[in-house]
């Protein structure tokens, strides 16, 4: 059985998903889990495999600039890190006095340098990466020169892929497969079911 690993750009997920399908909600009520998300893709999959490893990467929030943003992601990292198959990178956002909203500074590239290391270990048959940062696109063309098989997920509204210029490139290239994930299956996923129930 294929070994199966999955790499989440998780605010790359998060915002385009909250975008596309939750505008009339604050951005911090849909969070999504990182392990319902693997779990909502690997159920896409036609060919059989075992779901061995969720690697995730985003920024992490400075206590002092946001201290609401904060908790909300401590609690996150703690119920993460009980998961044995989460492998997560956190990397400090940038905060600066000209901008509303703090801004990731090299979690894409930490992504791809992470994605291409790994295809090329040979540790899992299939990677599979969730992200519509084109940034992540040089890191896609060199894992495709590898024996690694690649996959992509995406959401979508069943229009195409909003956002994901990672998707459209990789079809248009390398006619990789994508995961159409859908507006049932981002609200699935969500990290808070307790929000989802009220």
């Amino acid at each position: 059985m294929d070994r199966i690993a999955v790499f989440l750009d998780y605010s790359n997920v998060h915002l385009v998903g909250h975008d596309l399908f939750a505008r009339d909600f604050e951005k911090w009520t849909t969070h999504v889990s990182p392990r319902r998300v693997a779990e909502s893709i690997m159920s896409k999959r036609t060919k059989e495999g075992e779901l061995a490893g969720i690697f995730l990467f985003r920024g992490s929030p400075e206590r002092f600039s946001d201290p609401e943003a904060t908790k909300i992601f401590r609690d996150e990292q703690r119920r993460w890190a009980a998961d044995p198959l989460i492998q997560a990178t956190y990397l400090p956002l940038h905060y600066a006095k000209y901008r509303v909203q703090p801004k990731e500074s090299g979690v894409d590239v930490r992504l791809s340098l992470d994605l291409v290391k790994t295809a090329e270990s040979h540790r899992f048959d299939t990677l599979i990466l969730f992200s519509g940062d084109s940034d992540c696109f040089p890191a896609v063309q060199d894992v495709v020169k590898t024996t690694t098989h690649l996959e992509l997920a995406a959401w979508s509204d069943g229009r195409g892929y909003p956002g994901n210029r990672i998707a459209q490139q990789a079809a248009k290239h390398f006619r990789l497969w994508t995961h159409r994930l859908s507006e049932d299956d981002f609200w699935d996923c969500q990290d808070n079911q307790d929000f989802m129930a009220a």
